[in-house]
């Protein structure tokens, strides 16, 4: 008996010595910004997460982290002449087809302290209408009296996603109503204890 409490014990020592930070999906965002091919006109909005965490050790050291996108979630910030409509195109089969694929997914596989404090390189993968694609971000993580804050840039390329409404190809010199490949990306998250 006390031999099987002890293993008991010994099993659950890992889940002790780590502790997990939830993503307040009121207040953390996904910025991006869409922009025209060869020209400066560009559009910017937010998305926002369903759900997420970040498990650490006793360390602080990161050792995981699981995020869910709500893709309904997509709004403009700037979107003109008709507000939302820009978002409800994002929405459609020519860009994220939402109805069918509801949310996104990011897992990170590998998770390296840098040599910035406070900084991580982080690898994972990111779900977008059901295909896997690989992506690599510095991420700050900045201690706050009630949590933790983190912030990361990068940039995707959309057709990686088979999002390819508008983009440029071998003959797009012909044409000006193009959308760059790239997608700047800013997170801006909060993480509660």
């Amino acid at each position: 008996m006390t031999k099987t409490i002890l293993l008991a014990l010994i099993a659950c020592l890992p889940a002790f010595s780590q502790q997990k930070l939830v993503l307040n999906t009121a207040e953390s965002t996904i910025n991006w910004k869409g922009k025209m091919w060869m020209s400066t006109d560009s559009h910017e909005g937010i998305i926002h997460f369903s759900s997420g965490n970040i498990t650490m050790d006793k360390t602080g050291k990161i050792l995981s982290a699981n995020f869910e996108i709500n893709m309904n979630t997509i709004k403009t910030l700037d979107a003109k002449p008709d507000k939302d409509g820009l978002a409800e195109h994002l929405k459609s089969e020519d860009f994220f087809a939402v109805k069918r694929f509801p949310k996104a997914y990011f897992v990170t596989t590998k998770i390296e302290k840098s040599t910035v404090p406070n900084n991580y390189n982080v690898q994972g993968n990111l779900t977008i209408k059901g295909v896997i694609k690989q992506v690599s971000f510095a991420l700050k993580m900045i201690p706050l009296q009630t949590g933790t804050k983190a912030t990361a840039e990068l940039t995707l390329y959309r057709s990686w996603w088979g999002i390819n409404y508008k983009a440029p190809d071998f003959f797009s010199t012909l044409k000006n109503d193009l959308i760059a490949e790239e997608v700047p990306i800013k997170l801006n998250l909060i993480f509660s204890k």
